[in-house]
């Protein structure tokens, strides 16, 4: 069986992706919500719709790999099926990849150091949190959109803007929920750094 590049390529990040995630920040993560939410009162209502993108991605991402004919399943948008797009696609998805990377080492770490002196994780400024305030969530976003990019077909766009739709939204649920955690040091911190795109001024 022959394989084109972008599915192999895509098989590598999803895979890639999952085993980052599951040996870094996911061994901390549920604990924290958890933990955060319980003395807080939070709810977090998108949480699951969330987690169900990336769930629905890996499904497609797997059925591509083995069929890369399901391209073309229901309305392939042909202009989009081009080498200058695929390429564009691949530098979005490496540049999500690091996103994510440069995130959970910031994230990840503090929590895990909260955990130790048992302590509530700070509130994270530096890095690249000194830059934009959702790195993790803008990687979401280029993930969604380097993988219809990839696969330019009416499945992959509308789970691209149920994706982009459901992390917009868990943005600004995790906000409030910063700001009750935070309080004023997170409203100063979102006075100064950029949601997604660093500030200009």
């Amino acid at each position: 069986m022959n394989f084109h590049y972008s599915q192999i390529f895509l098989l590598v990040w999803i895979i890639g992706f999952w085993a980052y995630y599951f040996t870094t920040y996911g061994k901390v993560e549920e604990k924290h919500e958890r933990t955060v939410n319980e003395k807080y009162g939070i709810r977090n209502k998108l949480g699951p719709l969330f987690g169900l993108a990336f769930v629905l991605w890996t499904v497609v991402i797997f059925i591509f790999f083995f069929h890369y004919n399901s391209i073309n399943w229901i309305w392939k948008f042909s202009v989009l099926d081009t080498m200058p797009v695929k390429v564009a696609a691949i530098v979005l998805l490496s540049a999500a990849f690091l996103l994510n990377i440069l995130f959970t080492r910031s994230v990840g770490q503090s929590i895990q150091d909260a955990y130790k002196d048992g302590e509530e994780p700070k509130l994270i400024t530096t890095g690249i949190f000194g830059t934009i305030r959702h790195p993790a969530y803008l990687a979401f976003f280029a993930l969604a959109i380097g993988c219809f990019l990839l696969i330019p077909n009416l499945i992959s766009l509308v789970l691209m803007i149920y994706t982009i739709t459901v992390v917009y939204l868990h943005t600004l649920e995790e906000e409030a929920k910063l700001l009750k955690v935070y309080g004023d040091a997170y409203r100063q911190y979102m006075n100064k750094v950029g949601r997604y795109l660093p500030k200009l001024i």
